[in-house]
C-alpha cells in the first residue's frame, strides 16, 4: 500500500501519523498554538509527494437524514447540490452520501448530509499542508471513520453505542444495524476520577433520550455500549455503567485487545486517542469526503501522475520482457546455427574422407557438368513419332480398306524427302538449311505415308474418294499444318498425255497405291 500522511485535527491540536508498509510507522502531536503551528510546518517541510488524509473531531459537526426523489446523473447531482446549499451556507466542508432507498412504491433515495460547520477549526492546518504542495485526498469526520471499527471488531449488535474518551470530551457514536445514525462530542471536564463513572452514565442516558426523541430507537430496546479504553483506565466506569443501567450491555475494549484486534502497536496508543481512528483511515477512507473540488485538485493531479508512471512502468516492463524473449530466441537461434555449422563441417569432413577412396574419374567435373547440361538440352528438344502415329490411327478407323505399307517420319528444319522414301526415309535426315544468325530455330514434324486400297476391284473413283477422305480427316487435326496427296492410284491431271498398255492396268494387279505428305505445326 502506498505511503500516506494521516492528520487528525481537533480543537486541542493536530496528530500526524506516517503510514508506511500497511501500518502507522510514526506518530507526532502538535498543540493548537503558535508553537504547535510552527512545529507542524517544520515537520511538513521534510515530507514531499505524499497524499494527505485529514480527519476532524469537533463539536461543530452536523448530520441530517433526508429522502429525495430517485434520480440519475446530472439531475441527481444538481438536486443534491441544491439541498446542500440550503442546509450549509457558511461552510465549504460538506457532503451527501446515498445510504439506500425506501421500500415504498416511489423507491425514493435516502441521503446522509454531513458538514463541518466551523471551517476555522482546520483552516490554518490545511493552509500549511497546501502551502507545502502536498496533495489533499480528503477531509473526513471522525464518526464516519469509526464506522470501520465495526468491521474490524465484527460487532453483531443491532443497537450499538461506541463511547471513547477524547482530548476534547466524550465521543458517543450510535449505529443501528451497523449503519451510522448519530454522533455527538460532549464538552466538559471528565478527567476527575471521582466523577468519571457518573459522567459517563449521564452522557449515555442523555444520548438514549436524544435517540428516543429522534425516533431512532425507544428506551425499551436493548442497547450495547462499547467502551473504548485505550489506557485501561475505565474498568470501574464499565462496572458502574453495568450496575446503574441493568438494561444496557456494556463491553469494554481494553488496551491489549485493541492492539491485537486492530494489529496496532501498543506504544502508539499512548501518543494520542486519535491513533485508533487514523489507523482505520489508513486502511480505507470513507465515502463521505467533506473536501471541496478546489482542495482535492492537487490529489487528482497526483493520481493522474501516478497513473502515467504506472502505465510507463508497465510499458517498460513489457518492453523488457519482449527484449528478453527476443534475446533468448536470438541465443537459441545462434546455438542452432552453431550446431548446424558443426554438423556441416562434420559431414564435409566425412564426404572428403569417403571421396578420397573413390577411383579416378574418367573426366573432369567441368566436363561432366557440360555433358549433363547438353543431355538436358537434348532431352528437352527430342520428339517421337507417337503423336503423328496416333493422328494417322484415328484417321484410318473410318476406312478399313486403307492399308499403310510404309511410314516415314522426320523432326527438323525441313520436311521429309519425298524421293526414296520408305523404310530408309524414317531414319535418314535431309540436309537442313542453317537458320539465319540471330533468328529463332523453328523445327517441325513431317511424315510420308505410303499405302494401298485392299481389296481393290478397279473402281478408281471410289479409291480416290477414300484416299481424299483420309487426307481430310488428317487435315482436321488441331496440330496439323498441312496434308498433301503426293500420289494417287490414277493420275487425273488433264495436262498429261495418255500412254501405255491396257494389259498393264492396275485393275489386273489388284492394288491401288497412294502417298501422303503430313506436316505438323512448328515446335509441336
Amino acid at each position: 500500500m502506498a505511503d500516506k500522511l494521516l492528520i487528525g485535527l481537533s480543537a486541542q491540536g493536530a496528530t500526524v501519523a506516517h503510514w508506511r508498509g500497511n501500518k502507522i510507522a510514526e506518530c507526532y502531536t502538535f498543540a493548537n498554538d503558535d508553537g504547535g503551528q510552527a512545529g507542524f510546518k517544520e515537520h511538513l517541510a521534510s515530507i514531499a509527494n505524499v497524499p494527505v488524509y485529514i480527519m476532524v473531531d469537533a463539536v461543530e459537526e452536523d448530520y441530517r437524514f433526508e429522502t429525495l426523489p430517485h434520480a440519475f446523473g446530472s439531475d441527481r447531482a444538481e438536486m443534491v447540490g441544491r439541498k446542500l446549499k440550503q442546509h450549509y451556507r457558511n461552510t465549504p466542508y460538506m457532503t451527501a452520501w446515498r445510504v439506500g432507498r425506501d421500500s415504498g412504491k416511489r423507491r425514493d433515495d435516502r441521503y446522509l448530509f454531513s458538514a463541518l460547520t466551523n471551517s476555522e477549526l482546520i483552516d490554518d492546518w490545511l493552509k500549511a499542508v497546501v502551502a507545502r504542495g502536498l496533495p489533499v485526498a480528503g477531509i473526513y469526520l471522525l464518526p464516519m471513520v469509526s464506522a470501520a471499527l465495526l468491521q474490524k471488531l465484527d460487532v453483531k449488535a443491532v443497537n450499538l453505542l461506541i463511547v471513547a474518551q477524547h482530548s476534547g470530551g466524550l465521543r458517543l457514536t450510535f449505529f443501528r444495524d451497523r449503519q451510522f445514525r448519530l454522533s455527538r462530542l460532549t464538552r466538559g471536564d471528565s478527567g476527575r476520577s471521582e466523577n468519571r463513572a457518573r459522567y459517563f452514565t449521564e452522557e449515555i442516558s442523555n444520548t438514549r433520550l436524544y435517540l428516543h426523541a429522534l425516533r431512532t430507537m425507544t428506551l425499551d430496546e436493548h442497547l450495547t455500549v462499547l467502551l473504548v479504553d485505550r489506557g485501561d483506565e475505565l474498568m470501574e466506569v464499565a462496572a458502574g455503567i453495568a450496575r446503574d443501567n441493568p438494561s444496557l450491555e456494556c463491553v469494554r475494549l481494553g488496551r491489549q485487545e485493541i492492539a491485537a484486534r486492530l494489529d496496532l502497536a501498543e506504544s502508539l496508543l499512548d501518543v494520542s486517542p486519535y491513533v485508533i481512528y487514523l489507523h482505520l483511515l489508513g486502511f480505507q477512507a470513507p465515502q463521505s469526503n467533506l473536501a471541496p473540488a478546489n482542495v482535492t485538485l492537487g490529489h487528482k493531479r497526483y493520481q493522474a501522475r501516478r497513473a502515467l508512471y504506472a502505465g510507463s512502468a508497465a510499458l517498460a516492463l513489457g518492453a523488457a520482457v519482449w527484449t528478453g524473449a527476443n534475446l533468448f530466441q536470438t541465443l537459441a537461434l545462434r546455438g542452432e546455427e552453431e550446431d548446424a555449422a558443426r554438423q556441416t563441417a562434420q559431414l564435409s569432413a566425412r564426404y572428403l574422407e569417403i571421396t578420397r577412396q573413390f577411383p579416378a574419374a574418367p573426366a573432369s567435373a567441368e566436363n561432366l557438368k557440360k555433358a549433363v547440361e547438353i543431355a538436358q538440352k537434348l532431352r528437352e528438344s527430342v520428339r517421337t513419332p507417337d503423336m503423328m502415329m496416333a493422328m494417322v490411327s484415328r484417321a484410318l478407323e473410318p476406312s478399313p480398306t486403307l492399308v499403310i505399307k510404309e511410314f516415314g517420319w522426320k523432326y527438323g528444319l525441313t520436311e521429309i524427302e519425298l524421293e526414296g522414301a520408305g523404310g530408309r526415309a524414317a531414319t535418314a535426315a535431309a540436309a537442313e538449311t542453317p537458320a539465319p544468325t540471330g533468328s529463332a530455330v523453328v523445327r517441325k514434324q513431317s511424315g510420308l505415308i505410303e499405302g494401298e486400297i485392299r481389296p481393290f476391284r478397279g473402281d478408281f473413283r471410289a479409291a480416290i474418294e477414300i484416299i481424299n477422305g483420309f487426307a481430310d480427316r488428317l487435315a482436321r487435326e488441331p496440330a496439323v499444318a498441312g496434308v498433301r496427296v503426293v500420289k494417287l492410284p490414277l493420275n487425273v491431271n488433264p495436262a498429261l498425255s495418255l500412254s501405255g498398255n491396257t494389259l498393264d492396268s492396275p485393275e489386273q494387279s489388284g492394288t491401288a497405291e497412294f502417298k501422303l505428305l503430313l506436316v505438323l505445326k512448328p515446335n509441336i
